[in-house]
């Protein structure tokens, strides 16, 4: 019997991020760092701006979600960690990146499980290299899993824990954190469907997860198990992108 892949997305959502600080100002300077850092990302998002707490919990409790959230903790009325508790009280996910201009409120941070702090007045390239780990953090605890049928029953394999693909005469042979697997199907099959935000082309024959990449080499990327993968000079520029936009910096 051939192998089947069938593919279940959860991981191409909308990504909601939310910026609450009581100060105008501040808004627009997260707003605007948050929008040019997503340029050159392909993942959807939208913005959602709150000027006191409060709106933050009824936006909420109203069935909503927030992913990622840039709050500040000082304001009236609730302040930023009575937030992120109340927060915590209906969704226990979302990335929380405090905005103060104090510092001792970091045991408070553990309580709530804050991602960071970002210090003001707040600079883009902060913002920026705090928002591409959240959004990476994010991809990775959505996912998606390849369901692979074989002789004995179905497997179920979570891309985050797949390391790279090979490609070879119409076989796909799956290398990850739980084994090796092969199935008959495409490369376009397997680049429809996993996550764009972390996987990336490498080769015509070669897919790596971003996650997992040590070193990237002038004609081979290291990944972290020890692997070896083959880069083509096509594909250099746009791996190199890829990757370092990954960690928050530039080429």
């Amino acid at each position: 019997m051939k192998n089947i892949l069938i593919i279940c997305m959860r991981g191409n959502e909308m990504v909601t991020i939310g910026i609450c600080d009581d100060e105008l100002d501040v808004r627009d300077a997260i707003r605007e760092s948050v929008i040019e850092s997503m340029k050159e990302d392909s993942t959807e998002y939208e913005i959602r701006e709150f000027c006191k707490g409060e709106d933050v919990i009824k936006y909420i409790s109203s069935d909503n979600e927030i992913d990622i959230l840039f709050l500040d903790i000082q304001m009236d009325g609730l302040d930023g960690m009575e937030t992120a508790r109340k927060l915590r009280e209906y969704d226990r996910t979302t990335e929380i990146l405090f905005v103060t201009s104090i510092e001792n409120k970091i045991s408070e941070a553990f309580e709530v499980r804050a991602f960071r702090f970002i210090k003001k007045p707040v600079q883009h390239e902060v913002i920026e290299k705090n928002l591409k780990e959240c959004v990476i953090e994010i991809a990775r605890k959505r996912g998606c899993f390849l369901k692979i049928k074989t002789e004995t029953g179905f497997r179920k394999i979570y891309s985050r824990d797949i390391v790279y693909i090979e490609v070879l005469n119409r076989m796909i042979k799956i290398y990850s954190k739980e084994g090796n697997f092969e199935y008959r199907g495409t490369l376009k099959e397997i680049m429809d469907n996993l996550e764009k935000l972390l996987f990336v082309q490498c080769h015509r024959s070669y897919v790596v997860n971003i996650i997992y990449i040590k070193e990237i080499g002038n004609k081979d990327i290291i990944m972290k198990d020890g692997s070896i993968v083959p880069i083509s000079r096509s594909k250099y520029k746009e791996v190199m992108n890829r990757y370092f936009w990954s960690v928050g910096e530039d080429v």
